[in-house]
């Protein structure tokens, strides 16, 4: 297993469980009916929509669209994208036996699972390092210093 992966996708995880794949505002007839008719105007202060529905923040969506690009690569990259949801999006995560199952594997060896998280940790990398080669906008808080999910994936360890 490659630890920086391991970090990138619980959290990858823990904001799809706690956002769900997306963000997005309520409707108008969501506020008619929290309300009893239109939303009350002109409260003074902030209004912080965080953790109401603004959906998973930028490293989780680069981790998704990295997933979903493993898994456009064929059955094994598709299978290896339904192992990260099932490891790291469910919470409890299935035992690895089950997980083998889930995945349609016939093996039952302890070894052939972790084969696949590591391979998914590779694939993963390869992924990412491509994807900010291509991209280079990924950029620290100060000035114009390139940042790679790397480093945020060890503050995120040190963090968590």
């Amino acid at each position: 297993m490659i630890e920086a992966m391991e970090v990138l996708l619980k959290h990858w995880g823990e904001q799809l469980r706690l956002n769900g794949e997306s963000g997005g505002m309520g409707s108008p007839m969501a506020t008619i009916m929290e309300w009893g008719g239109c939303a009350p105007r002109g409260t003074p202060g902030s209004r912080v929509i965080l953790g109401a529905g603004a959906g998973p923040d930028a490293v989780a969506q680069e981790i998704a669209a990295a997933l979903s690009e493993i898994g456009r690569q064929g059955e094994q990259g598709d299978r290896l994208m339904r192992l990260a949801g099932l490891r790291y999006g469910d919470d409890p995560a299935p035992t690895w036996l089950m997980q083998l199952h889930l995945l349609g594997m016939e093996s039952r060896a302890k070894q052939t699972y972790y084969d696949q998280v590591h391979r998914l940790h590779e694939q993963l990398l390869e992924v990412l390092v491509e994807r900010a080669d291509a991209r280079k906008w990924l950029t620290a808080g100060r000035g114009v210093l390139p940042q790679s999910l790397l480093k945020v994936a060890s503050k995120l360890r040190r963090v968590g």
